[in-house]
């Protein structure tokens, strides 16, 4: 028999094309041989039937558990494999039960986090939804990521989904049924974006239906997507839209391709009523759409009864005829324009020629630039090229603040604004003394100096255990502003606005282009050195340096603590301590609003999580190797973030010790920073 060609990668998940020996996504071998099945003995298998189980023997090696299929009967970490269910881009599904009670069981490729496009979303994405407690979402029992191979548990749901009702039994699709599931849609979404999540890549696939009309949310169809509220309500339009439609190509009338091209085609034997809220949830402009979740849920509430509700003809939906774009007749015929074209040309040459020989100075005179406005962005033309912000040799007062391509500083003189060729020549005297340079400024008042001492880092209620020493430093009583932001960098597009309320969504690199303003503006060395552009960048940081910059992990520890035992920063009691979700109705509240902790430091946990500079190793702090100012691993992919914000409850991720991670070129609602200085 000859060699078979899997079509999907036996690594990654992802379709191939049939004849591929190879993966073009992961480079792995898919060539698989030795196939034996007995399809006589093996009959005609009826519909409904089990699968038929066949020995597989791959080429490559088996031993790794990602790659190896499960049989029914098979134990995994305490769960009895009662069949495979399904696999997706993410990994394998199984049906499994344990104590008596069946779970979906998924078991994730290798490959699912060893993508870095994709390890971020699904590590947050995981972590989110194991908070999650509603009825409508199906429950998850159990996540393990540092398990090899990682895998997650879920309820498993019993009952049908709403693509398998519409294909198998067409007589329950109708507009009654609708009506109870907008409601339980409604409610979904607003659990999952407490979270952070999203419905907006939800399909009918997603949701099961029981047979009491209840529905159940998928965890496969929630997703880690910073979308706007009006997203996840055309998400929901177009998935009643889909499910509504008798016309057997609804599947592309109501894609979300067409839906953001055209206009919405109301649907035959539907209300007129029903049909126009649809149209509000799926207009192509996004300012046209019900803005908020609540209001989708009046207005659904507020739908007049079907039974006086006047329906909709059926409608006759005519798609592009796609079969005419090989036919040259109807194509647009094109013809080159001569003369407009030379016309062009030859305004560019006499514009080369004004500017390029000097004849403007000729005709008009040399005159002096105009003043600009004090608060605006250097010009583009005059950015330096160099990959260093300033020159380490220049003199504090006489470095520009603004000049660096990788950020966009503010606050420039109208002295830098001036053309240095036609500033009048320096008066040099050889061999004169250098001009003295102001003495750096001490710390703003709002700043707390925190005496050199040892600490339990990584530990709670083992203050007397310590194992790390920290030298004297300086850190901000408060989390930076958006006022302070907006001083030197563009405005943040923050989840609040507010200039009193934390900055948030700022990426960690900007952060490190704002320290380094902040502290020439100053007169004080910054901190930081900035290698490189975009996701190229490299930044090292000079500790010994009296500029700005982010606290390590361990001194951010060690002001939480504040030389304490307690779960949250300054009490027990989060209440007195932080904004979380059960008090600041997931906003952003003016840093100082609540207690502060006993080095007087306010907000530490709570309000906005807060980066900080070492990168993130889940098993760093366990094997730590420096114990005097440690600051992290050498290298890593993501930076470690602290402190919780309004968006959780009080508990794990509240607590002090809790620990994220994010990738330092994207910012993150609700995570901001505050600054430190070295003594």
């Amino acid at each position: 028999m000859e060699d078979i060609i899997a079509h999907f990668c036996i690594n990654c998940g992802k379709k191939i094309p049939q004849k591929a020996k190879f993966c073009p996504f992961c480079g792995k071998n898919n060539r698989l041989e030795e196939l034996q099945v007995d399809l006589d003995s093996a009959g005609a298998s009826e519909p409904n039937s089990e699968p038929i189980q066949t020995e597989t023997k791959v080429s490559q090696p088996t031993s790794d558990k990602n790659f190896t299929l499960l049989n029914p009967g098979e134990s995994f970490e305490g769960y009895k494999i009662l069949r495979m269910l399904n696999k997706d881009i993410e990994g394998i599904k199984y049906i499994a039960e344990q104590n008596g009670r069946e779970y979906i069981l998924k078991i994730f490729f290798h490959s699912s986090f060893q993508n870095l496009n994709t390890l971020l979303d699904l590590q947050m994405r995981l972590s989110r939804l194991s908070q999650i407690d509603a009825d409508c979402i199906a429950r998850v029992k159990e996540i393990q990521q540092n398990h090899n191979p990682a895998y997650m548990v879920v309820d498993y749901v019993q009952g049908k989904s709403l693509a398998e009702l519409k294909r198998y039994y067409p007589d329950r699709v109708d507009e009654a049924l609708v009506r109870k599931i907008l409601p339980q849609l409604i409610k979904a979404a607003k659990a999952v974006r407490k979270h952070g999540l999203s419905l907006s890549e939800l399909s009918l696939n997603g949701i099961m239906l029981s047979e009491d009309d209840k529905i159940t949310i998928l965890s496969s169809g929630i997703s880690y997507r910073d979308v706007d509220e009006r997203e996840d309500i055309f998400t929901i339009g177009m998935l009643c839209a889909q499910f509504l439609s008798t016309n057997p190509r609804y599947y592309v009338i109501y894609s979300d391709e067409m839906l953001r091209r055209n206009k919405f085609a109301y649907i035959g034997g539907v209300s007129l009523a029903l049909n126009k809220l649809l149209a509000e949830c799926l207009h192509r402009n996004i300012n046209q759409r019900l803005r908020t979740l609540d209001k989708l849920d009046k207005a659904i509430r507020e739908l007049p009864d079907l039974a006086n509700s006047p329906k909709v003809e059926a409608v006759t939906t005519v798609l592009p005829d796609e079969s005419k774009i090989d036919n040259k007749e109807d194509l647009p015929k094109f013809h080159i324009e001569y003369g407009f074209w030379a016309m062009i040309l030859a305004i560019v040459l006499l514009l080369a020629a004004i500017f390029g020989t000097g004849l403007y100075d000729v005709i008009f005179g040399a005159k002096e630039d105009p003043q600009q406005n004090a608060n605006s962005f250097w010009p583009p033309d005059t950015l330096a090229t160099e990959t260093e912000v300033l020159p380490d040799t220049l003199p504090a007062r006489d470095r520009n603040v603004s000049v660096t391509q990788y950020g966009e500083l503010r606050n420039i003189s109208s002295a830098q604004r001036q053309d240095p060729r036609r500033l009048p020549a320096p008066n040099v005297i050889p061999d004169s003394e250098p001009t003295p340079i102001a003495p750096p400024s001490e710390p703003p008042a709002s700043f707390v100096y925190i005496e050199p001492t040892t600490f339990s880092f990584g530990r709670l209620g083992e203050d007397n255990a310590h194992n790390v020493s920290l030298s004297g430093f300086y850190i901000s009583k408060y989390e930076v502003t958006q006022a302070e932001w907006n001083r030197f960098m563009k405005p943040a597009k923050v989840s609040n606005f507010g200039d009193n309320l934390p900055v948030d969504n700022v990426s960690w690199f900007d952060i490190a282009i704002f320290c380094n303003g902040l502290s020439a503006a100053e007169s004080l060395q910054p901190a930081y050195r900035i290698r490189g552009i975009g996701t190229d960048r490299v930044v090292t940081c000079d500790f010994e340096a009296n500029g700005y910059r982010l606290p390590t992990e361990a001194e951010w520890e060690l002001v939480a603590k504040a030389e304490k035992s307690y779960n949250y920063s300054g009490s027990n009691d989060p209440a007195k301590v932080a904004w979380y979700r059960d008090n600041s109705a997931g906003k952003l509240r003016p840093p100082g609003g609540k207690e502060p902790n006993a080095y007087g430091i306010y907000d530490m946990t709570g309000n906005v999580s807060e980066w900080v500079w070492d990168w993130y190793d889940a098993n760093h702090i366990r094997a730590l190797t420096s114990f005097i100012n440690p600051t992290g691993p050498e290298t890593g992919t993501l930076k470690v973030i602290r402190g919780g914000n309004v968006m959780n409850s009080d508990g794990r991720n509240l607590n002090i010790m809790w620990r994220e991670r994010g990738d330092p070129n994207r910012g993150y609602p609700f995570v901001g920073f505050r600054l430190v200085r070295s003594h």
